[in-house]
């Protein structure tokens, strides 16, 4: 009889689990979707000076990330001439024992 209730609960706690699970999984998935739908629908709606506008600011941000990159390439470039003039480029040195 023990063994059998004990079972009965086992099944049970099971099941409600894992409805509860598949519940929460389904709204989220729902939610998902209906954000989805809204952004979408947010785009659609935007006039076409918010449009401009976004693209503008997008542009900006390119830039900036542009301007960062090429300074970071001529930082690059400076670093790698002055250790060529102080004749520590890697050609000169030993290849790495595989000892």
């Amino acid at each position: 009889m023990a063994s059998t209730q004990k079972a009965r609960r086992l099944i049970l706690t099971t099941a409600v689990v894992s409805i509860t699970i598949a519940g929460t999984l389904y709204g989220a998935g729902i939610k998902t979707d209906q954000e989805v739908t809204q952004t979408v629908q947010k785009k659609e709606e935007a006039t076409i000076d918010e449009r401009i506008t976004s693209l503008r600011d997008m542009r900006q941000n390119l830039a900036a990330k542009k301007g960062l990159v090429e300074q970071q390439i001529r930082d690059l470039d400076a670093r790698i001439e002055e250790r060529k003039q102080k004749g520590l480029d890697g050609s000169k040195r030993e290849p790495p024992h595989n000892g």
